[in-house]
């Protein structure tokens, strides 16, 4: 096993390495999005299904966002709709269908409600409210948006944090949920001047009734899953393919050895994986020499005729020969 001390050899070697790192940071990272999947679940089954409760006890306060732990709760808000915000979240399908979500600023009691400014008990404040999905259709730039229920509304909203800004959309579109970005912006920023109100910008609603209800209306948005995904699975592929790496190496050099085994043991030996021959115990590793002698070979049809030729000749040769020598006796005696 010299050979894997050569530059060729530990090359292979460090490949191995590297690619099973590799692995095992592939692993580690599936796994710890399955970590962070299982705590979004748990944080779900805890929240998702509690009773709800006044906005005022859980909306975060101006420039903050609201708390992992209150995400999904449900409140209760009562209000009125600002249609003349409804601003369109592109680039969201459901069920494998392309379409919008539609976003309403929803003026919360207590809040201006008046057009020309006035206030009520105290500074008025919106929360922004995804009211559902709409399919775009064939025509992804003409949707016919129905109106929000009109006057005073009750509804119940699972809040979630608002989403970071990302990209350009078209006048009236967004594609994120980003409330404080959108107060700024027409048409939601006209409509919260006319109202006099300011938007929530941490937090935003996801609607799962209203009182009454608008129809038509977009389609309610089904409760998030609670599955983990494939991330498990995927964890332990990645493993399963870094511990390969270093069996391929294995197997390969396994095979280059025994090539070189038999190259050494000349052109008539096999290549099998038995033992090497000069590894075989002899005299001096303590085994009898008499077990070493080998059983007498056999001779072969072609040698067994040659030896019966050969004893047929020397027969006919001392017949000769002794027929000779009585002719000659006799000769002898008649002189």
């Amino acid at each position: 096993m010299r050979f894997l001390l050569t530059p060729r050899w530990l090359a292979g070697l460090a490949l191995a390495v590297a690619f099973a790192l590799v692995c095992v940071s592939l692993g580690l990272w599936q796994w710890d999005r399955r970590t962070a999947r299982h705590a979004a679940n748990m944080l779900i089954t805890e929240n998702y299904g509690q009773p709800a409760v006044d906005p005022a006890s859980l909306l975060p306060p101006s420039g903050e966002l609201l708390p992992t732990a209150d995400e999904w709760r449900p409140v209760e808000a009562t209000g009125r709709y600002l249609p003349e915000g409804t601003v369109l979240l592109r680039q969201r399908p459901l069920d494998g269908t392309n379409g919008f979500h539609v976003l309403v600023p929803l003026l919360l009691d207590g809040s201006t409600t008046t057009g020309d400014g006035t206030t009520g008990d105290g500074p008025g404040r919106a929360l922004l409210v995804d009211r559902g999905f709409l399919p775009s259709g064939d025509d992804a730039g003409a949707v016919d948006v129905p109106p929000p229920p009109g006057g005073e509304v009750t509804t119940v909203v699972h809040l979630r944090p608002a989403e970071e800004p990302y990209g350009q959309a078209p006048a009236g579109q967004t594609r994120t949920i980003d409330p404080a970005g959108l107060a700024g912006r027409a048409p939601t920023s006209g409509a919260l001047d006319a109202a006099g109100a300011q938007l929530v910008g941490g937090a935003y609603g996801v609607l799962a009734e209203e009182v009454p209800a608008a129809s038509p209306a977009p389609q309610l948005l089904p409760a998030p899953p609670v599955d983990e995904g494939p991330h498990l699975s995927y964890a332990f592929q990645w493993w399963v393919f870094a511990a390969g790496g270093f069996v391929g190496y294995g197997v390969v050099a396994r095979r280059h050895a025994a090539d070189l085994r038999a190259e050494a043991a000349g052109p008539g030996a096999g290549t099998g994986d038995g033992p090497d021959p000069d590894e075989r115990p002899g005299p001096r590793d303590g085994a009898d020499p008499a077990r070493r002698r080998r059983a007498p070979r056999r001779p072969s049809a072609e040698e067994e005729e040659d030896a019966l030729v050969d004893a047929a000749e020397r027969d006919e040769l001392v017949r000769g020969a002794g027929e000779r020598s009585a002719l000659e006796d006799g000769a002898a005696g008649r002189r």
